[in-house]
Parts: C-alpha cells; sequence; structure tokens
C-alpha cells in the first residue's frame, strides 16, 4: 500500500509541473478539421466558450445506468480481492449470501469497530472512486453525489456480513466526494490530449493512477490514445504546488533532546483563487494536501482537502477584497499520537488585501462538523481507540505575501466533537502555527515554524468504570519550531508520546515538542522536520 501511495506522489510531482510548465508557454492546440465537418469533440470533455478562467471540463455521453454498473462492479471487484485475496480467503467478514443480506436489511445502520486508518481513509478513498465514475461520465460535482451514497450503501448492506456502519456510509459518501472532485481536477491538469509518444503514455499513466477510475474509462473509450484538443478551463487561473522529502522528530518537552527520526513525503495543492474567478462552481478553488509517514502507525500521516462551494463579494476596494463563501472539508490525520478526521462544512469570510508591494490574505472558516472521529486514549465499550460525534469549529489563517510568495503564515482552529458513539465525552483540539519563509534565490528559500496544539478530553461516568459518577478531565499539549529550505518557481496567473497515568486508565497533561523544515499541520504527536521543498506556482 505505502507503494502505492509513493507512486502517486510522484506521479503528481512529476506530472503536474511539467503540464503547468508546457501550459504556461505553449499555445493553446487547435483541433483539426474536415470540409463541412465541425472542429473534432473530445469525447471526453466537454468544451465551452467560456472564460478559460474558469474550470468547464464536464465528461459527457451521461449514462446513469453505466455509471451505477460501473459503480457496482468497483463494489464487486474490492469485495472479490477481500474475499478471495486478502487474508489467504480467511476472512469472514466477506463470506456473503442472502442470509448476510437479510440480516443486515433488518438490522439496519449500526457503528463499527473497524481501524481508524480503514473508517477515515480507505473509505473517503473507496468513495472518491464512486464519484469518479460519475465524474467521468458526463455528471458534475453535484451530480455525481447520489452515485456516491448509492454506492456506498450497495457496499454497506451487500458487500459484507458486518452490519451497515453509519460512520462508513457518512465517510465514504461526503469524504469521497471531497476527495473525489480534487483528485478528478488534479488528473485533468496531468492528461494532455494533444500529447504523443512517449510523453502520452507518461500522462495517461499519471492520470491514471491519481485517478484510477477516470484512467479506465479513458482506455475503454479510446480518448487514452485518440490525439484531439484539450478543453478550455484545464488550468485555474493560479496554482501553486509543493513537493517534500524530510524527517520527522518525535521528542518530549525539548525538540533539540529528542532522538526518534522518521522519514516523510508530503505533497500540498493550492488550486485556483477566488478573487481572481475561480468560484463559479464547486472546487474551482479547492486546497489538497497528503503527507507519507515512515515507520510510523499509519503510511498515509495527513491528507486534506478543502473546497469552495460558493462564493460571492461582500465589498471591493482599491487595495481590498472581501468575500463570503461555503467551504467542504476532508480532514484526515492519523500518527502514533494523534488521530483526528472527520467531515465539515463552513462558513467562510476571505479577504485579500494589498499592502505596497506585499499583500495580506485571510480565510475564517465556521465549521458544522457533521461526523468526526478523534483519539479517545481511553477504548470503549466499541473496542476503539477513537471516538465518533458531530461538532463545531473554526479555523483563521493569514499569510503575508511579498513578490507573491508567503512570507509569514499564523493559523489556529478549534475544534469540539460530542461524541455519540464512544466514551461519553466532548473532545476539544487546538492547534496553533507560525511560519516566516524567506526567499534566498529564484528557486530556493528558508522557513522557520512554531506549532503548538492542546487536545483536552472532557469524560463522565465511562463503560469501564460504571461506579464513578461525575466528570474528569484531561489535557495534551505540545509545543515545535521548524526550518526549511525551499525551492521555487515564480507565481503566473493564468514513538507514541510518552504519557504519564494517574488513576485507572486516566491521562494527565504531557508535553511533546518538534523541530521541522518544510510545511506540516499541527499534530498533537509535534515531530521535526528536515526536508527539501520544492514549489511550483503559476
Amino acid at each position: 500500500m505505502r507503494v502505492i501511495w509513493v507512486m502517486l506522489l510522484v506521479a503528481l510531482g512529476l506530472s503536474v509541473p511539467a503540464s503547468v510548465a508546457a501550459q504556461s508557454t505553449a499555445p493553446s492546440p487547435t483541433a483539426e478539421t474536415t470540409p463541412g465537418m465541425a472542429p473534432a469533440a473530445d469525447p471526453d470533455i466537454t468544451m465551452s466558450s467560456a472564460p478559460p478562467d474558469s474550470y468547464l471540463v464536464t465528461e459527457v455521453m451521461k449514462n446513469g445506468w453505466f455509471v451505477a454498473g460501473e459503480a457496482a462492479g468497483l463494489n464487486i471487484l474490492i469485495w472479490s480481492y477481500n474475499r478471495f485475496l486478502r487474508q489467504s480467503g480467511e476472512n469472514p467478514g466477506f463470506r456473503i449470501g442472502f442470509n448476510s443480506w437479510e440480516e443486515n436489511i433488518l438490522n439496519g445502520f449500526e457503528w463499527d469497530d473497524n481501524s481508524f486508518s480503514t473508517n477515515q481513509f480507505a473509505h473517503p478513498y473507496h468513495g472518491s472512486l464512486y464519484y469518479n465514475a460519475a465524474r467521468s461520465n458526463g455528471y458534475d460535482y453535484w451530480g455525481s453525489m447520489p452515485f456516491v451514497f448509492g454506492g456506498s450503501f450497495m457496499w454497506e448492506y451487500f458487500c459484507e456480513t458486518h452490519h451497515p456502519s453509519i460512520n462508513d456510509w457518512v465517510a465514504t459518501s461526503i469524504g469521497g466526494i471531497a476527495l473525489g472532485e480534487s483528485l478528478f481536477r488534479l488528473s485533468s491538469m496531468i492528461l494532455d490530449n494533444t500529447a504523443t509518444g512517449s510523453s502520452r503514455f507518461w500522462k495517461e499513466l499519471g492520470g491514471f493512477v491519481v485517478n484510477p477510475v477516470r484512467g479506465f474509462n479513458r482506455i475503454v473509450s479510446g480518448n487514452a490514445s485518440r490525439v484531439h484538443a484539450n478543453p478550455a478551463g484545464r488550468f485555474p487561473s493560479k496554482l501553486t504546488s509543493s513537493y517534500e522529502v524530510g524527517t520527522r522528530t518525535t521528542g518530549e518537552e525539548r525538540v533539540w533532546q529528542s532522538d526518534t527520526t522518521r522519514v516523510y513525503m508530503r505533497m500540498d495543492f493550492l488550486y485556483g483563487d477566488p478573487f481572481a474567478g475561480d468560484h463559479e462552481k464547486p472546487f474551482d478553488s479547492f486546497d489538497f494536501s497528503l503527507q507519507l509517514n515512515f515507520s510510523d502507525k499509519s503510511a498515509i500521516g495527513f491528507a486534506q482537502a478543502k473546497g469552495l462551494l460558493f462564493a460571492d463579494f461582500v465589498s471591493e476596494s482599491e487595495n481590498a477584497q472581501h468575500m463570503i463563501g461555503v467551504y467542504q472539508h476532508y480532514d484526515y490525520i492519523n500518527n502514533w499520537v494523534l488521530e483526528w478526521g472527520g467531515q465539515s462544512i463552513s462558513a467562510s469570510y476571505l479577504s485579500d488585501i494589498e499592502l505596497g508591494r506585499a499583500r495580506l490574505a485571510t480565510e475564517f472558516h465556521a465549521l458544522g462538523i457533521i461526523l468526526a472521529g478523534t483519539a479517545s486514549d481511553y477504548e470503549s465499550f466499541t473496542g476503539r481507540s477513537y471516538d465518533y460525534g458531530p461538532g463545531l469549529g473554526f479555523e483563521f489563517q493569514t499569510i503575508l505575501f511579498r513578490n507573491q510568495r508567503p512570507f509569514f503564515t499564523l493559523g489556529h482552529s478549534s475544534y469540539w466533537v460530542h461524541v455519540l458513539n464512544g466514551n461519553s465525552a466532548n473532545h476539544y483540539i487546538n492547534f496553533t502555527r507560525a511560519r516566516l519563509d524567506i526567499q534566498l534565490q529564484h528557486y530556493f528559500g528558508l522557513g522557520v515554524e512554531y506549532n503548538l496544539t492542546c487536545a483536552i478530553i472532557t469524560a463522565s461516568a465511562p463503560a469501564a468504570m460504571p461506579a464513578w459518577n461525575g466528570t474528569r478531565s484531561w489535557a495534551r499539549s505540545s509545543s515545535s519550531a521548524r526550518g526549511s529550505i525551499a525551492v521555487s518557481t515564480p507565481p503566473k496567473n493564468s514513538s507514541s508520546l510518552p504519557t504519564s497515568r494517574s488513576g485507572p486508565g486516566w491521562i494527565s497533561p504531557t508535553c511533546a515538542s518538534r523541530g521541522c523544515c518544510a510545511a506540516c499541520f499541527p499534530i498533537r504527536e509535534m515531530p521535526d522536520y528536515g526536508s527539501v521543498r520544492w514549489i511550483r506556482t503559476r
């Protein structure tokens, strides 16, 4: 599995920058015409005469029955792997039949006890496959949604002997939509319908790794080899991508005293700019991040997709612009200390302020957390080490740009989760981040970052201690500092943490720290990072 995700990082790392560079320098191709015939249209892509700044790519030839069949085929394929190959076919959870179907229908939804990585990452990625079955067959963001919910519903009721899981259905469907649209748009930048020879092969391969369902459909339809014009709106008005390889070190209290170093790889994409017009359709602007951790609890240590659904201007002046909007959020953090992941919708306020040669960009998100899972530090009757529940939260970030490059970043996030399944508790999680970046040359820069995080859990009468009444809380806090080496191109438009315990199973406050190179989001583990970072913007 780790090899697959390394391939994804490499595919995006090599394909997207090359595609951006080619798009920035080469003239737009023109489709060849035959007398008496219209220019050759791409059956895979719908062309539009609207401004190219707006992402207008949609697949054509809508066929709902075909998409439903493809979603069912995906379930059968994945079930076949689990039934006959995984664990040598000995896993009883996939020995389905009429009896299991009847029992699932009669029992209905409940909560499951699968691992955090399965529920909060594997299931959303599974959902992204359903989504792109529809997206690559003519449906837009909204039209693809029913197929995701329907495909996940089929899996929960008919592809496992375990009773249907409500948390799986939510994570697969809502998380899959966010991941699916992000991967669809990233694959659109990789694919190049005008390329030929080895260049075409590698671009199609990169697109297939990033978006396998779309790649399969292109092979079946013949679009993977046919030379024809690219669609309008293949690229956003602005794009920044960064790629990192570095080390992570977990330490307690003081980062310079830590001695557990691990390797990681990471990529970040800032796709589009709502103030430049990238707000007409869902995910015209979005942020996408993926981090691989080595010698850690999970290969996928961090993943995030945050896409703009709607936006409109509140006020505009010569030096400042302000917008309100709605975002969809998918978050996943999984390492030796922290488990945090969920799906959210936010009401957001965005600002872009010119300060002479500098520019200040701010974001504020008031979140409604649909469902989140977070580390409980105490296994409940569920058998899981994490709790589930809805909640509220807010995120704030401000970035000071100099010469169109990030110079200083300050951010804070706070979340509250009320547990519906797990320990009878409320979770409060806070992240604070400060980063300074200094450009050295045209392509290189240095950075330093400090992170502070605190997680507080307030519980009452846990299942394992029925004789104990009242409430009790515990907390973990940590801080970090880091520096970075960055490689960039000029912007263009168009270890577990040691804990001390007091009492049976209760965790008292502990601390950890980190120092790092390169970008990461604050997590409770607070690892050190040392990396080389490649940033590309357009």
